[in-house]
């Protein structure tokens, strides 16, 4: 099975209606060529966690690589060449073939104290990985702890600067009241970043 992905980033100058007409043309596809399975597409999330600047993407799968060609060279897909013109600023695609299928089920996420468990002044750490300073200090905050005044910065944060990716104590550490948690966060690649708005 090959799976076929496209990015697009739409034009500055291209109409909310041009491109409504593109995305809907593109998800009758599947409707037009019966080779395509698992036809999905979207608008980008915002705010975006990687570095590739797209605003929209599709994903589908094709059976073999014959296939591949037979969808790129069928009507259905040449047929949107005027949309694609008068939309698309530029886009990327990548194919591959599909060689791992992840696990139906997944393992449960790690257990934390239940708070009414826990003798009276102790509460355990939240889980604050992945969220912004603002967003794991109301975590922090509503546990009946407080943010270290000193914040650790990380470089390499590419993926998601700005984000919570440790705290001291960890998530689910049983600690009193009152403690202070400080946080590690992802700044870029080199140095500490300017995390206005974060």
């Amino acid at each position: 099975m090959i799976r076929h992905i496209v990015f697009c980033k739409f034009k500055g100058d291209a109409s909310e209606e041009a491109i409504a007409e593109f995305i809907q043309e593109c998800d009758r596809l599947p409707s037009i060529n019966h080779e395509v399975k698992n036809w999905v597409s979207g608008k980008s999330v915002e705010p975006r966690f990687h570095s590739g600047d797209f605003d929209w993407a599709l994903s589908c799968d094709l059976m073999d690589w014959d296939a591949m060609d037979r969808y790129m060279w069928h009507e259905g897909h040449l047929r949107m060449g005027p949309w694609a013109a008068a939309t698309i600023e530029y886009l990327q695609s990548f194919d591959f073939e599909l060689e791992y299928e992840a696990p139906v089920k997944f393992p449960a996420p790690p257990e934390t104290p239940e708070t009414s468990l826990l003798p009276d002044g102790m509460v355990a750490v939240p889980p604050v990985r992945g969220h912004t300073l603002e967003g794991a200090n109301r975590l922090i905050v509503a546990a009946g702890l407080k943010q270290d005044a000193e914040t650790a910065y990380l470089s390499g944060g590419v993926w998601a600067p700005g984000r919570v990716m440790a705290s001291s104590p960890e998530t689910g550490e049983v600690v009193a009241v009152g403690s202070s948690i400080q946080l590690s966060v992802t700044g870029d690649w080199w140095s500490k970043p300017d995390f206005t708005g974060i």
